[in-house]
């Protein structure tokens, strides 16, 4: 169905879970490409805010994107950019965490049928006003870092956000050649009488280790040999016992997720239990666990809209975050550092309820309508070392 707005739009460009790229023309046939927020995403709030956030971030952003036009609080929000700024609306959804997608035969809107009238006697065509300068994005009261997003699709190469850099090659810093320095010697012949010594020297050595070898073998125990550690030692009595706990409480598309937490985490409550957490809307079930000081939340979301829909929340904290918590590192595509599952990894920061700056991570797997992440606070928690929950990430993902 085509938009609603101030533009008379031709075609289908693009599109990915929640809306469209078109192109269209202005009131004075100038072409524009329009990004539209479609579908269930259109009604819920927390997607249009995410829309309209996301847009003026890329516009503020070196190398980003300005928007000619927009209209945040339309019953479909949209966003037009000039048709020479290439992959802006593209940028956008994948600003988003969408999977935007060009469509390989646009769609062709059909042009209402032109009147044609006889032509009058004398023709005169109506001077029309030089085109009034359209305003840009507006300045946020705010100044977060800039996200800045790669051109390739999402689909791309991931790179984790715990990569190790690659270990330097060593070369000898003398050698200017690059070939052997020293050159090889001939070895002199060595005399009968010295060989004799040697292996008579070797047999004594050789009589000794046997000797010793033999009396450490050997103990008071009957001359039984003693039984060396096991190749894999079980878990102690406490962790073997969390881990059998803890498992009751996660089935479905959460057990994969809590697996690497099994035996380290504590006080595991399901919504519905006492002392329990309280279930989102947009959730069918969730855990809350605690790691030391850190709150480990586990969210069944009821399908991939409401996920997404979740994960887009945490984008936009990480956009605005980076002033709250120096360090703070884009989102990224990447895979689990134990399971090695693909799947969205968002870093944000917030202000809690008593005003402190709390830091989280998100991570949810491509192949489930879940997703983990846990929140400490970051000064008193992790003294601003994000290092630090990252490599928890990196463990236990």
């Amino acid at each position: 169905m085509q938009p609603e707005g101030p533009y008379r739009f031709t075609e289908t460009l693009g599109e990915c879970q929640v809306g469209r790229a078109w192109a269209a023309l202005d009131g004075q046939d100038r072409p524009v490409t329009v990004a539209v927020l479609d579908g269930a995403a259109a009604t819920d709030q927390r997607w249009r805010e995410a829309f309209g956030n996301a847009a003026n971030m890329l516009a503020q952003a070196p190398g980003g994107h300005r928007y000619v036009n927009a209209d945040f609080t339309a019953d479909r929000p949209w966003v037009a950019y000039s048709s020479s700024d290439s992959g802006a609306a593209a940028r956008l959804f994948q600003t988003l965490g969408m999977d935007y997608q060009p469509v390989a035969t646009a769609e062709v809107l059909p042009q209402p049928p032109v009147v044609v009238a006889p032509p009058p006697a004398e023709v005169t065509r109506p001077i029309s006003p030089p085109p009034q300068p359209i305003s840009g994005a507006p300045q946020l009261p705010w100044a977060p870092q800039p996200w800045a997003m790669a051109p390739q699709p999402v689909s791309a190469a991931p790179i984790s956000p715990v990569a190790t850099p690659p270990t330097p090659t060593v070369q000898d810093p003398l050698d200017q050649t690059g070939g052997r320095r020293i050159a090889p010697v001939e070895r002199p012949t060595r005399s009968r009488t010295g060989i004799w010594a040697t292996a008579l020297a070797l047999t004594a050595v050789v009589a000794a280790g046997i000797g010793l070898l033999a009396g450490g073998a050997l103990g008071s125990d009957g001359g039984k040999a003693k039984p060396g550690p096991s190749a894999s030692a079980a878990l102690p009595v406490f962790e073997a016992n969390q881990a059998s706990l803890n498992k009751t409480k996660f089935d479905g598309d959460l057990a994969p997720l809590a697996e690497p937490w099994l035996d380290k985490m504590g006080g595991c409550a399901v919504n519905g239990e006492v002392g329990g957490p309280k279930l989102p809307a947009d959730e069918k079930k969730h855990v809350f666990c605690r790691y030391g000081g850190v709150s480990l939340h586990f969210s069944q979301y009821g399908g991939s809209v409401e996920k997404d829909a979740a994960r887009a929340y945490r984008q936009q904290l990480n956009l605005a975050g980076g002033a709250l918590a120096p360090g703070l590192r884009e989102a990224a595509r990447t895979t689990g550092g134990t399971s090695g599952a693909a799947g969205s990894y968002v870093e944000y920061a917030f202000k809690g309820d008593d005003e402190r700056t709390i830091c989280g991570v998100w991570w949810d797997r491509d192949d489930a309508a879940a997703a983990m992440y846990m929140e400490t606070l970051c000064e008193s928690g992790l003294g601003g070392n994000w290092d630090a929950l990252r490599d928890l990430w990196r463990r236990t993902s």
